[in-house]
């Protein structure tokens, strides 16, 4: 008499399906959050014919975005969007000026840095990030009765609201990461060293008219730069390796597609992939190599991929560079305080 084949599965089988099962699930909620939330305000202001507007709500929207799923879910967007708002308005207003500017900027980047206070300095980067293109490509708004500035945070604030909003209605399926409050004293360190880099960088950027470059160098020291130095040397490394791989990815793109609306398209699917990579809690560098050719290709509009993708890796080989000279220079001060505190790391 045969015997039927024992149908039970092992307890690692079944971990395993249910892991695939819930990375299934978290990339489906991811693409159509992104798609719904954070780049549904720009293509209907884009049907609308608003273009100078697409740009900032575009940017809020993955600031919003980013703000709710790395940070406290809806609550942290409802929190961030009116000082966003007032941030890009402020920031349009003084891109023509060079202190301004910096000093808009160094403001938000110790806003960003204090968020670690909450745990939140993760979920707040992508606004700084935002300020930092917006004050090398400010918008203009020709022909409005509103001044540039007032209509860029209009535009933000709406668009953090209604993302802010969508991911309100999606909280049973959107669950945010553990998040890691840090010491008062470390913040105020990590706040006040963070603000005047960004500050510093942002007077050259637009001084020495640095253009797109500068912010992409802005975008990589508010990646790099962590609370802890060792994490920042280990993103710095991974940030390199993953910019060299996306820049070829990005290359090998634009050899088959160099212009036109299918590089937009191209350019939501990386960064689909990319939140992906993140939320799956991938290694670092593989985020990066699809963060790279997808910001490449979203802003190679006026020039091509191969020399979009170019500048990008020169910019972020001079912002990793800026931040290993401040980390190398805060290293020793950094092991001072750790032998002196007993702290496990510096």
């Amino acid at each position: 008499m045969s015997t039927a084949p024992d149908s039970s599965a092992s307890p690692a089988s079944v971990h395993a399906s249910h892991s695939s099962r819930k990375a299934v699930k978290i990339i489906v909620v991811a693409m159509v959050l992104i798609n719904v939330a954070a780049f549904a305000p720009a293509f209907i202001l884009g049907a609308l014919g608003l273009k100078d507007a697409i740009f900032i709500a575009m940017l809020a929207g993955l600031s919003s975005f980013f703000a709710c799923f790395m940070g406290s879910g809806w609550k942290t967007g409802l929190r961030v969007s009116v000082p966003f708002a007032v941030f890009c308005a402020l920031t349009v207003w003084a891109a023509p000026y060079a202190l301004a500017a910096a000093f808009v900027l160094g403001a938000a980047a110790f806003w960003r840095g204090y968020g670690a206070r909450l745990g939140l300095h993760n979920a707040l980067m992508m606004t700084v990030i935002s300020l930092g293109f917006i004050v090398t490509q400010p918008p203009k708004f020709e022909g409005s009765s509103l001044s540039a500035p007032v209509l860029t945070g209009i535009v933000a604030l709406g668009a953090s609201l209604y993302v802010t909003f969508v991911m309100f209605l999606a909280r049973r399926w959107v669950h945010p990461p553990p998040l890691t409050k840090l010491v008062t004293s470390r913040v105020l360190a990590y706040s006040s060293i963070l603000a005047v880099i960004i500050g510093v960088v942002t007077w050259c950027v637009i001084h020495f008219k640095w253009g797109q470059g500068g912010a992409w160098i802005i975008l990589t020291i508010l990646v790099v730069f962590q609370p802890y130095l060792g994490t920042s040397y280990s993103k710095a490394g991974q940030r390199i390796i993953g910019t060299g791989l996306g820049f070829v990815l990005a290359l090998f793109i634009g050899h088959f597609v160099s212009s036109g609306p299918l590089l937009y398209v191209l350019g939501v699917l990386l960064f689909v992939v990319a939140n992906c990579c993140m939320l799956l809690r991938k290694p670092y560098w593989t985020f990066v190599i699809f963060l790279t050719p997808a910001v490449v290709l979203f802003t190679s509009a006026g020039s091509t991929v191969d020399k979009t993708a170019v500048l990008r890796l020169e910019a972020t080989s001079v912002g990793v560079a800026i931040t290993f000279v401040v980390m190398l220079a805060l290293t020793p001060l950094a092991k001072h305080l750790q032998a002196k505190s007993g702290a496990p790391e510096f």
